[in-house]
Order: C-alpha cells, then sequence, then structure tokens
C-alpha cells in the first residue's frame, strides 16, 4: 500500500492524532488528487455498510465446529473404553452379573436410539430487481464528505441547495481534535452551501475548491458533484 492509501486508511480508521489529522486535512486542501481518491475510498466505505448481512446455516456451522475441534468419541467408542480399559477387579458372581446386566442394558440402548435429523434452514436472500424496457433508472449518488475544523465549536451543521437551507436537516458529527464532519448522498451536479456554528455563525467551507456570491455581499462554497 502506497503512503498516500495509507494515510486516508488511518484517517478513516481514527488512527491519526489531531495533529496528524489537521495535516492530513491541509494535504487535501492543497491535492486535488488525494481529495479525490480520499472522497472515492469513503464512498466505497459508505456502500459496503450497506451491504446485506447472510446468516450462516447451521449444516454450516456444524461443518465448521468439526473442522475446527475434532469430534469426541461416540457412545460405542466410549462403552468400548470402558469395558476394555484394564482394571484391578476383585472378582466374584455378584460383580460379574452386575457387569453383564450393565453391558446389555447399555447394548439395548444403543439400538433404540435413533440418528438425529440434520435440518438446513434456508437463508433469505435480497430479492433482485430487474429493470424493465419502460422502467426509468434512478439516477445514481455520489457520497461526499464535509469537514470542518471548529475546536470550540457546540455545533456544526451544513445548508445547502441539497437541504432547503435548512441547516437542521445535516448536522456534523465532532470526532478527535475538533473535527466536524458528515457524510452526504448527492446526485451529480453543482451545490452552493455553508456552515453553521452553534446555530448562528455562517461561514463558508475553507476547503471548497470554488465559490459564488449569495447577493448579500456574502460567499457561498461551491461543490460540483460529478461521476
Amino acid at each position: 500500500m502506497h503512503e498516500p492509501e495509507l494515510l486516508i486508511q488511518r484517517f478513516l480508521d481514527h488512527d491519526l492524532t489531531p495533529a496528524e489529522r489537521v495535516v492530513f486535512l491541509q494535504a487535501v486542501d492543497t491535492d486535488p488528487a488525494l481529495r479525490r481518491r480520499w472522497l472515492n475510498v469513503e464512498m466505497v466505505v459508505a456502500e459496503a455498510a450497506r451491504l446485506p448481512r447472510l446468516a450462516p446455516s447451521p449444516r454450516f456451522l456444524s461443518e465448521l465446529k468439526a473442522t475446527i475441534a475434532p469430534p469426541g468419541p461416540n457412545w460405542w467408542e466410549r462403552v468400548w473404553a470402558a469395558v476394555t480399559t484394564p482394571r484391578t477387579l476383585e472378582w466374584n458372581l455378584a460383580g460379574a452379573m452386575a457387569a453383564a446386566c450393565l453391558v446389555l442394558s447399555v447394548v439395548a440402548g444403543l439400538l433404540t436410539v435413533m440418528p438425529e435429523r440434520v435440518v438446513e434452514v434456508p437463508v433469505a436472500m435480497a430479492p433482485v430487481q430487474t429493470m424493465s424496457a419502460g422502467t426509468t433508472q434512478e439516477t445514481p449518488r455520489v457520497f461526499v464528505r464535509l469537514v470542518l475544523l471548529q475546536p470550540g465549536a457546540r455545533s456544526v451543521s451544513v445548508a445547502g441547495d441539497f437541504n432547503g437551507w435548512n441547516p437542521a436537516d445535516t448536522p456534523l458529527e465532532r470526532s478527535d481534535g475538533g473535527m466536524w464532519t458528515a457524510t452526504i448522498p448527492l446526485k451529480p451536479g453543482r451545490y452552493e452551501y455553508m456552515f453553521v456554528v452553534d446555530g448562528k455563525q455562517w461561514i463558508a467551507d475553507p476547503l471548497a475548491t470554488d465559490a459564488a456570491t449569495d447577493g448579500f455581499g456574502a460567499q457561498n462554497a461551491v461543490l460540483d458533484v460529478d461521476i
């Protein structure tokens, strides 16, 4: 694994110190190729989390258990070992008759024992949706990760074209070092947005590569989303 991929993986696994996370975000800000690679990995992680989880069948679990741990001796092996194991016994007629009765009881019990049935439980699979000739294919979405460094903030959210400029719809989560992040699915297009700190301070994204005036003298951050 190359150094950029290793750095992105450590960032996603929260293995970086707060100082290293700041250095990483500064590198993302100055390197468009690294930023695109980072967003692609984020999209793969988010899509993988949505995959269905399949439960193993009882037959698979029994075969796995048999592979890991060897099966114990069966009834006949235990009885044979008990009979053939050398012991020092005081022989008498009563003891011999009791032993014979025990052996006969065990043999009769073995003849009446039926093997257990192995029932396989089918695993329900997610239905596969097919597209008919008249069905319109849904526009694919791209997972975009927004990041803001605000150690002193109590809350951070984002408002933009994608949520009707309602900051309550898209809050960010706080992580180590005062980093606030959110991953949102967006259709391809061009979006304007702003961060809202503590519910009252509106600021543009310092990592945005483009900006546009909002008509009131301020600048909105611009996000171009493509496949």
